[in-house]
């Protein structure tokens, strides 16, 4: 097996991967001790002059959704920490993307991870040893040759080949409307339930159920009515994901050309 069509194939199957984690969220943050020593005042109001008006009183749960739904589209950049299974494995990211597109992160699955860069039209991949380790399963190649390719990769980034496979696949995780599909499908039959905290933030929180599906959506109360975070439990498919740092000044740079292997300048 020739080195360039190792690389190839390394890049393409993150590529395959993304494509599988990319609507994927994260775990609840519940802090309210900590919630209850910061608020707690040297003299209690009443609860009227402490309690604010709900930001979606009037409105039904499905117009809610569609408001968080509008509202997280049109952001400039963000942060999308998520999972899915599908086929019973289980893929995670955490992911930022900019202003200008470009976005960065990690995936992880079945026990292997991978650093991911896109910058401009530009994709970058770094696997660690276990990656290349299952690479070379999945490609028939020996057991010493995928330790000799990993070792030769460790702690280099292999830059997509533009002119094989589909590196806009890779560019999946760069887009905001990508992660947010399944909430976007699942938007309508849903109920308000008890208000939550997602990592300190208020959250209203709306529920479907279809079929052994339970759809949940947790949308911020305290500013713009982003969509905090979304979970699909019970099917055969779950995911979630949450998001942060909206609107926040994030970059994402290419890795330096030094640590880069470009496949398209390898024979073979």
């Amino acid at each position: 097996m020739k080195n360039r069509r190792f690389l190839v194939t390394a890049t393409l199957c993150v590529t395959a991967a993304m494509g599988l984690a990319a609507c994927g969220g994260g775990k609840d943050g519940e802090d309210k001790k900590a919630d209850a020593a910061a608020s707690t005042p040297a003299a209690s109001p009443s609860p009227k002059e402490t309690e604010k008006p709900d930001p979606f009183a009037g409105l039904t749960a499905d117009q809610i959704a569609d408001k968080a739904l509008d509202t997280t589209k049109v952001v400039d950049s963000l942060k999308a920490k998520g999972s899915k299974t599908s086929d019973g494995e289980l893929a995670e990211f955490d992911v930022a993307i900019t202003e200008k597109g470009d976005c960065g992160g990690t995936l992880r699955s079945g026990g292997a991870g991978a650093d991911v860069r896109v910058v401009g039209s530009a994709a970058y991949v770094k696997g660690d040893e276990k990656y290349y380790q299952q690479l070379g399963e999945e490609d028939d190649t020996s057991a010493e040759e995928a330790a000799g390719m990993a070792e030769l990769l460790k702690g280099r980034w292999i830059k997509v080949p533009e002119d094989e496979g589909d590196p806009d696949g890779m560019s999946a995780m760069c887009d905001v409307d990508t992660h947010l599909e399944l909430a976007d499908r699942s938007k309508t039959g849903l109920a308000k339930g008890e208000d939550a905290d997602v990592d300190g933030k208020k959250a209203a929180v709306l529920t479907k159920k279809s079929g052994g599906e339970t759809f949940t959506y947790y949308v911020a109360k305290d500013s713009e009515p982003y969509l905090l975070k979304f979970t699909s439990e019970g099917g055969k498919e779950p995911e979630s994901v949450q998001f942060s740092d909206f609107n926040a000044s994030l970059t994402v740079e290419a890795p330096p050309a030094g640590e880069v292997l470009d496949p398209a300048k390898l024979g073979g």
